[in-house]
């Protein structure tokens, strides 16, 4: 696992991203939020398979406290897009 990434787009915000044995895996409140999802941890509960999914990543928030946010992978970041009929969801696509 490398470090956390953050990628910034001004139409959707930012996305915390890490690697994981060399894929890209995404903070999955923040995909979910920017989905316009209300609730994001049921959406990924609901939308996002077990194998696509993990909690076992510890970052550090801006102020130093110890996170373990689900983290999604690809297949997850398409299921959370795919799942959602919310006008943000087409844009993302």
């Amino acid at each position: 696992m490398n470090g956390i990434k953050v990628f910034k787009n001004p139409e959707f915000g930012k996305v915390r991203t890490t690697l994981i044995n060399n894929e890209p895996w995404f903070v999955g409140k923040d995909v979910a939020t920017i989905l316009g999802y209300s609730n994001p941890r049921k959406a990924i509960g609901d939308h996002v398979d077990e194998e696509d999914k993990t909690d076992g990543v510890t970052i550090r928030d801006s102020i130093g406290r110890e996170q373990n946010p689900i983290f999604i992978n690809e297949s997850g970041l398409y299921s959370l897009i795919i799942g959602s009929k919310l006008p943000t969801a087409k844009k993302f696509k």
